[in-house]
């Protein structure tokens, strides 16, 4: 319990910390934008509204300048269920594909599959989207899949449309989760294969035990604390990857309005990009980057015995 309130203590920490430089910067560099407003005074006012009343400003370049709160709460859920949906399939399957092609080192297929993961890990998100839809976009693509690849997109609950929902994130999710996968295949085919040398594992072969069930009970569990791991250090890359994956293909979540804010829109007006949206993104990215490295802190310490051990004495 002391470890948790520490982490959770941090957690509040970080987050203040990036709530006030997301604040102080764009006041420092820019401050024809806040007229009559000091720099000090004006964090803190900052600070306020958002801690105690969770109101993160207007959005400058949406027409009338709406409460960007109220657009938070809309669309948050659709970045929920797409981080955790690519973070299962990504870990998952990184993990099931890494093994597999542990238990079969010099086989074609094996192969295959490890040269299919570095083109994953070293193509970006947004070349694989845009790839896929000029491939089975319905409207545009070389060999429409309508099932898949809607024309214009949408945002289905989970608990009303189920169906619609799952459609809508499956390539999405496979897009977000494939630089993940790739990176979790290499780094648990590494480990396994070192694995495979140790004499426990040399001992149970000998006693005759399946190459399945050694794999499974012997190689898999060397392999999950330095998955989680990797994985917590790789959040960040995965929420920005998350930017440009809602960016291809229209997924209504927050992150969709990063395009707009940075400025890519005509405007007549004298503010070209919308800081209080673009504080308010990084404001989320915070919270998503955070709360998913605590939530693999809590995995990791499970798993590991070794911090348990620690954090008892």
């Amino acid at each position: 319990m002391r470890s948790v309130a520490a982490r959770l203590a941090w957690a509040v920490v970080t987050f203040v910390a990036v709530a006030a430089l997301t604040s102080l910067t764009p006041r420092v560099l820019r401050p024809e934008y806040y007229p009559g407003q000091g720099v000090v005074s004006g964090v803190a006012h900052d600070l306020e509204r958002v801690f105690l009343h969770f109101d993160l400003g207007r959005a400058w370049l949406w027409p009338g300048e709406p409460q960007i709160s109220p657009m938070l709460k809309r669309s948050f859920a659709a970045d929920l269920w797409l981080l955790a949906g690519a973070m299962f399939i990504g870990v998952g399957g990184g993990l099931a594909a890494g093994l597999w092609c542990a238990s079969r080192r010099r086989s074609v297929a094996g192969r295959v599959l490890e040269a299919s993961a570095m083109v994953l890990y070293c193509t970006p998100v947004f070349v694989v989207g845009l790839g896929l839809l000029l491939a089975f976009n319905p409207t545009f693509g070389a060999l429409p899949l309508p099932v898949f690849f809607d024309a214009y997109p949408f945002w289905a609950s989970p608990w009303h449309h189920p169906w619609d929902w799952f459609r809508n994130l499956l390539v999405p999710w496979l897009v977000l989760a494939a630089p993940l996968g790739a990176m979790v295949l290499r780094l648990t085919l590494a480990t396994a294969i070192e694995t495979l040398d140790e004499d426990y594992v040399r001992t149970a072969y000998a006693k005759g035990v399946s190459s399945r069930n050694v794999i499974r009970r012997h190689v898999a569990p060397a392999s999950y604390v330095t998955v989680a791991s990797f994985v917590g250090v790789s959040i960040p890359l995965i929420v920005t990857n998350m930017v440009l994956v809602e960016r291809v293909f229209g997924v209504q979540g927050f992150f969709v309005f990063t395009w707009r804010a940075l400025g890519h829109i005509q405007t007549d007006g004298p503010r070209t990009i919308d800081y209080p949206m673009i504080q308010a993104l990084t404001l989320w990215s915070a919270v998503l980057i955070i709360f998913s490295s605590f939530i693999l802190d809590m995995v990791l310490y499970r798993l590991d015995p070794r911090l348990r051990a620690a954090s008892a004495g």
